[in-house]
């Protein structure tokens, strides 16, 4: 089984988490377009925060006091991160995919136009 990855932000109890996004690994993470921008963009806007990717696996908590278990409290900023890329024209969303044996469940389709617009524009 693939170790998956949250970012959390100690700091201000926030957590980006990837499930809609439909990555979790460090490799899927950081090779989607898309989950890089939502990543970078997060860390920019909250520089001086303590902010760390933490296992679903490991048992890693990075920070001074708590563990992974108070994750459930935190609250997930993921949506509201893709938000502000959308409105930076950054990442396009394209609605949601469900799925028919369990419509709770989705991906959000979502494409990283920065890059689109950068090879249209020749840079």
């Amino acid at each position: 089984m693939s170790v998956g990855y949250v970012l959390v932000n100690y700091s201000r109890s926030e957590v980006i988490g990837f499930a809609h996004v439909s990555v979790s690994t460090k490799n899927e993470i950081s090779g989607n377009s898309v989950a890089a921008a939502i990543t970078t963009w997060y860390l920019l806007e909250h520089a001086g925060d303590s902010v760390a990717f933490v296992s679903d696996t490991h048992g890693d908590w990075p920070f001074p006091s708590g563990s992974s278990a108070d994750l459930a409290s935190y609250k997930d900023v993921t949506d509201q991160t893709i938000d502000l890329l959308v409105a930076a024209g950054i990442i396009r969303d394209d609605g949601r995919e469900t799925f028919l044996d369990d419509p709770d469940s989705y991906i959000r389709i979502l494409h990283n136009i920065w890059i689109e617009q950068s090879h249209k524009a020749g840079v």
